[in-house]
């Protein structure tokens, strides 16, 4: 193999490395608030929210999802997408009044309205 073909198999390998990077860091980012029986859904409030750092709030709503959502449940609940479940709690969690507001609450509310909003 040639000193160009070497590195450009190695710039290749870095560049597919670095294309995985962010959404790995994302999944390592532990949720906010109190773990209860391994999930943090029942006890996550507005002010840990707050608290916490954008991937940090990403992975909180994938718990809140998967404690409503429950995917073996014969009860189907509509499912809010990332980027609305993050938009509804962040515009409710930074009004001053709402610090012990319980996320997985705000989040089944929304997502209750989530099939009226469909085009």
């Amino acid at each position: 193999m040639t000193k160009a073909a070497c590195t450009l198999t190695l710039v290749a390998a870095v560049a597919i490395a670095a294309c995985g990077a962010e959404p790995e860091r994302a999944r390592e980012a532990k949720p906010v608030g109190e773990k209860l029986v391994g999930s943090v859904a029942q006890m996550a409030q507005c002010s840990d929210w707050n608290a916490g750092t954008r991937p940090q709030r990403v992975a909180t709503i994938h718990d809140i999802r998967q404690q409503v959502n429950l995917k073996d449940s014969a009860l189907h609940t509509p499912e809010l997408s990332d980027e609305a479940a993050y938009d509804v709690l962040d515009n409710t969690c930074r009004r001053d009044f709402a610090g012990s507001f319980r996320l997985y609450k705000l989040y089944a509310r929304a997502a209750s309205f989530a099939p009226f909003t469909e085009n």
